[in-house]
């Protein structure tokens, strides 16, 4: 797995999309992602002092409730696990609340196993 980055800094009140290539062994895009948790991935983005601690999805969290209000009102289909094939790539967005280190988890599955990439990530104010 690995971070694309676009050269800009990352900064505390703006939203930023993090996004990360996932690639097979001969560093081609991967073609064989599947859901994890009906979605195409999931991150966890956590402060070095541990005062930031953030779940997000590709599409960006809402509150559950919020999402089946959705899902009832415009009858949209939220579990991705009819999806045929997903993309190599997934981006996340998050509004970093705090500067400083972090370090990033994310997890996709493969072959039914969930894999994890770790990354460092400064955050200026």
């Amino acid at each position: 797995m690995i971070r694309e980055q676009d050269g800009a800094d990352l900064k505390t009140g703006q939203v930023s999309w993090l996004r990360f290539r996932v690639e097979d062994a001969q560093h081609k895009p991967a073609r064989d992602l599947e859901t994890y948790m009906g979605m195409a991935a999931h991150a966890e983005f956590v402060r070095w002092d541990f005062s930031v601690f953030a779940h997000i999805h590709p599409a960006g969290s809402v509150p559950m409730a919020s999402l089946m209000v959705a899902q009832g009102n415009f009858e949209l289909p939220m579990d991705h696990s009819s999806m045929h094939s997903l993309p190599a790539a997934v981006s996340f967005p998050y509004g970093f609340p705090q500067p400083g280190d972090y370090r990033l988890f994310v997890q996709v599955k493969r072959h039914g196993q969930v894999e994890t990439g770790v990354f460092d990530a400064h955050v200026r104010g």
